[in-house]
């Protein structure tokens, strides 16, 4: 019979044999001088056990001719044994679980930076898809690019006229690249456009055969109105007409114009007359603003989106006619058939934005049409870039 034995205490062992051996079979005499054998093994065995932390397993062929040809259980022959782990099973252990936390952390970040990467990519594209690029800016750009080329060679040029001539100061050596850079500023200010505006209208010089003829898009039969416009102008004369409305019988139905010292505003005659003693720069942008009702006749000014001046009591219950002629940059003396242009009342400069609603805009409203999008907040009656506005003579859109 072939038996498995466990380094087990002794005790244990003989109890287990005992219960499996002894308490159902008998021995005789050279059967018992093979189990004192076993025992002695077993005993050695357990002996060297103590001396050694490893437990190695034995296997024992006995052969001892058991009566009735009865063979040891299953559970003789398990083993009951169960090795402790060493230092080394332990270190092994301990740096398998690090890899694979590690691991673990490393797909963890790895996913959070994938995720936070995709998001700041489409913030970055959604950005770039929404920039603008205005045509108008690029040419600008590329005007100032050449008209600044040079400069470094000018300072090249400062620079060693410094070193050749200390005594030099620092005022008479930066006065011709001050007033270069004047004269490039004063540049672009010509070139430029108010700010949302694209386009506008030229009137080269003073002439009566320049203007420009608009054609409103609704009835002019107002009982009140706003009407704005951007301003530039080279010269401002005794009267410099920004743009005017007549019939047949009146003229100066409304009308919009600039002398040496003030802006004035007219309404349903001549002699109606609102003043606003602020001057309008030659060569800079300009925004004018009026305003005016029927019902009280109140009336205001407006220069650059802040009240300039207002009155009350002008043309009270006078209804601007319909059937008259809406022309800027010139007055038609006498309207319709018959009239002429005079020399003197034209415009020269630039024109943009010029919008007239049948209504009374409010202060809000007004400074809103100054701001950003000026060019594209448009009158219902007149707007800038979808009413028609023909020019005539060397007018021409820039």
């Amino acid at each position: 019979m072939q038996l498995r034995l466990c380094q087990l205490p002794p005790s244990r062992l003989l109890q287990k044999s005992g219960k499996s051996t002894f308490s159902s079979l008998s021995f005789s005499w050279e059967e018992m001088q093979h189990l004192q054998v076993i025992l002695f093994c077993i005993l050695c065995s357990s002996l060297s056990a103590e001396d050694s932390d490893d437990y190695e397993l034995m296997y024992l062929n006995l052969n001892n001719e058991i009566e009735n040809g009865m063979h040891p259980t299953d559970e003789s022959s398990a083993c009951d044994c169960r090795q402790e782990r060493t230092a080394w099973d332990q270190l092994f252990i301990m740096l398998e679980n690090s890899q694979m936390r590690e691991n673990r952390l490393l797909q963890a970040t790895e996913g959070q930076l994938a995720a936070e990467l995709q998001g700041l990519r489409s913030d970055v594209a959604r950005t770039c898809a929404s920039a603008p690029e205005p045509i108008r800016l690029a040419k600008m750009l590329d005007e100032l690019l050449l008209a600044s080329r040079g400069l470094t060679h000018r300072l090249a040029k400062l620079e060693s006229a410094w070193q050749r001539a200390p005594e030099a100061t620092a005022s008479t050596l930066l006065l011709p690249v001050l007033e270069e850079l004047r004269a490039l500023r004063r540049w672009t200010g010509q070139r430029s456009l108010p700010a949302g505006c694209e386009t506008a209208l030229l009137f080269p010089m003073r002439s009566k055969k320049i203007f420009g003829s608009v054609h409103p898009m609704a009835e002019m039969k107002l009982h009140s109105f706003t009407a704005c416009i951007w301003v530039r102008a080279t010269d401002v004369l005794n009267k410099t007409v920004l743009f005017s409305y007549g019939t047949k019988r009146n003229p100066y139905e409304i009308q919009l114009y600039l002398n040496s010292w003030s802006t004035v505003l007219v309404v349903g005659g001549d002699q109606n007359k609102l003043i606003a003693n602020s001057v309008v720069p030659p060569r800079t942008w300009t925004y004018l603003c009026s305003t005016w009702n029927s019902e009280e006749g109140v009336t205001s000014l407006w220069v650059n989106g802040e009240l300039a001046t207002t009155g009350s009591g002008m043309a009270t219950g006078h209804i601007i006619p319909e059937g008259g002629i809406l022309q800027i940059g010139q007055e038609k003396n006498g309207c319709c058939v018959g009239g002429g242009f005079d020399e003197t009342l034209a415009f020269s400069g630039r024109l943009t934005g010029f919008n007239l609603w049948d209504r009374v805009l409010s202060s809000d409203e007004i400074r809103q049409t100054r701001g950003e999008d000026s060019c594209h907040i448009r009158g219902n009656v007149v707007g800038w870039g979808v009413t028609e506005i023909q020019p005539h003579g060397g007018a021409q859109y820039i």
